[in-house]
């Protein structure tokens, strides 16, 4: 798919400082083509951050492996109906191996291009974030970071659009790219973001469904970004401030976003900027974990920024959560929902109690990461076909 770079800074201009930060948690597969897909990106003055966030499943060590050239991955993406062109970068890539909270001064501030930070827990979407965003602050001196989901790839030119978008207006805090969906690319998961319910205040996405093209690819501006791709000036960071770690996971970013506009930044959608999105590797998109804190979480979004919408939020969120789940007799998920709701009248935020529930997942991806990782072996590649037959396999494990 080409695009043209007309919009990217001038081919003299120095090249503004990025750091990309990306969060892994027991999904090391899906970091590895994420991170690949960042290093062919057509950018030269970047640094990548993958922050651990307290994986069980040996992430770090299978990354080190593969950025010293010694586990071959192959993608299985496919775009058009034909595999998607993966030309892995020339191995090994240079790296260091940190634990959060290390201060080596045999780490150069911009170098390497790679760095891994091993975070002792898991500290949700924000906590690990933050230690991404405050490393990147205090040792890359970066004008931009892109928080980037590692369920992700990226096209080559989307970097240097989005960058393009934000040096237009020094007020544009964050830029958002068009977020396609990976098992089907020709499908728009959200067109950057998307804006708020004007009674309900509910977070709705903008153009979900649809196909690419089939919209005007116009640049506009967003009420919030969807943050499994944030390109945010380091400024707006430094201004606001870092992501709110109570909410764990979910509508951390939605907070974000509310804060940077009052404070006056503009949240910018690039159209050209394309990264596909898998949604959902980490909990599952429709699992009883992603309906407590999505639940949960906006109504206590609700309660910072829009008080007097909290009870029609209440109502809202009961009305599309609490009858599909009777409906459809998913009994377990309905718990969950319904958990949210008491929890949020009594004030629960942070992981609540549901850190078990994560351990068991974490023991369900720790044994589809080993049937992975034996059927990569060393220096072995394995074809699309195979690999989305070896996923199947360890999901059902």
């Amino acid at each position: 798919m080409e695009r043209s770079l007309s919009q990217s800074p001038a081919p003299f201009a120095p090249l503004p400082r990025v750091v990309v930060v990306v969060l892994n948690w027991n999904g090391w597969l899906d970091t590895i083509e994420c991170v690949e897909s960042i290093l062919r990106a057509d950018y030269a003055n970047i640094q990548i951050v993958v922050c651990d966030n307290g994986s069980s499943d040996e992430s770090v060590q299978r990354l080190c492996e593969w950025a010293d050239g010694t586990l071959e991955v192959e993608s299985a993406f496919t775009e058009d109906g034909r595999r998607w062109a993966y030309r892995p970068v020339a191995k090994p890539v240079p790296y260091v191996r940190i634990r959060r909270g290390e201060r080596s001064a045999a780490i150069p501030m911009r170098e390497p291009k790679l760095v891994f930070i091993q975070i002792e827990k898991n500290l949700g979407y924000a906590g690990g974030n933050n230690v991404g965003l405050e490393y990147s602050l205090a040792h890359a001196d970066p004008a931009y970071i892109w928080v980037l989901n590692n369920d992700t790839v990226v096209e080559r030119n989307t970097l240097p659009l989005m960058i393009a978008a934000a040096e237009a207006d020094p007020k544009i805090g964050v830029v958002g790219a068009t977020l396609l969906e990976y098992r089907a690319p020709h499908r728009v998961q959200a067109l950057g973001g998307g804006y708020f319910g004007r009674f309900s205040r509910h977070d709705y996405q903008l153009g979900r469904g649809l196909r690419p093209g089939s919209y005007a690819a116009s640049a506009f501006d967003l009420e919030h970004v969807v943050g499994a791709s944030m390109l945010i000036r380091a400024q707006t960071v430094r201004d606001v401030g870092l992501l709110e770690e109570s909410y764990f996971l979910y509508r951390e970013e939605t907070d974000w976003c509310i804060q940077m506009r009052q404070k006056g930044w503009r949240l910018r959608f690039c159209p050209g900027a394309t990264v596909w999105h898998k949604e959902g590797r980490s909990i599952g998109h429709k699992s009883p974990l992603h309906d407590y804190y999505s639940v949960r979480n906006m109504l206590f979004l609700m309660r910072k920024f829009y008080p007097r919408s909290v009870p029609l939020a209440v109502l809202f969120l009961g009305c599309i959560s609490i009858p599909p789940k009777i409906i459809r007799f998913q009994f377990k998920r309905l718990r969950y929902v319904l958990k949210a709701f008491a929890d949020f009248f009594r004030g629960v935020q942070g992981s609540g109690d549901l850190l078990p529930d994560f351990d068991a997942l974490a023991l369900q991806l720790a044994r589809r990461s080993s049937v992975q990782h034996k059927r990569f072996g060393l220096r072995e590649k394995l074809a699309g076909a195979e690999l989305r037959q070896l996923l199947r396999q360890g999901e059902e494990a």
